[in-house]
């Protein structure tokens, strides 16, 4: 489970310091729907905010091989498609945004998304 972005402050996370206050306008919450109640931003976007965009793919075994949540969800979810990503136990790419008044601005979009560009990253240690 999670949310697929928030604001980003003067460092990455201090704004969940905040709680939901930063993240929900005032008279909206958290829904208790299914997968949306990890949403961590909910109010209306305005020119000079940052936030990031980073959807996640989480495969957690104990959650995926619950029987009542395999048979509470098998209409939506294909439990022999995702067996064959069994062994990918996550993956989340983000990009940060500037909201302008036309618009977005990536500030992120120069960093590599490649898996092989992010491997030898990682493998230099930088």
């Amino acid at each position: 489970p999670h949310g697929i972005g928030h604001l980003l402050g003067l460092d990455v996370h201090d704004m969940e310091d905040l709680g939901d206050l930063a993240g929900y306008e005032k008279g909206r919450s958290r829904s208790e729907r299914f997968g949306l109640g990890y949403l961590r931003l909910d109010r209306p976007l305005k020119a000079g905010m940052v936030v990031t965009i980073e959807p996640g793919f989480y495969q957690v075994p104990a959650i995926l091989n619950d029987p009542e949540r395999r048979e509470k969800y098998h209409r939506v979810v294909n439990w022999d498609r995702l067996a064959e990503f069994s062994d990918v136990r996550g993956i989340r790419i983000e990009d940060d945004v500037l909201v302008t008044s036309e618009g977005s601005e990536v500030l992120s979009s120069d960093l590599p998304t490649d898996p092989e560009q992010i491997e030898t990253i990682v493998g230099e240690g930088a």
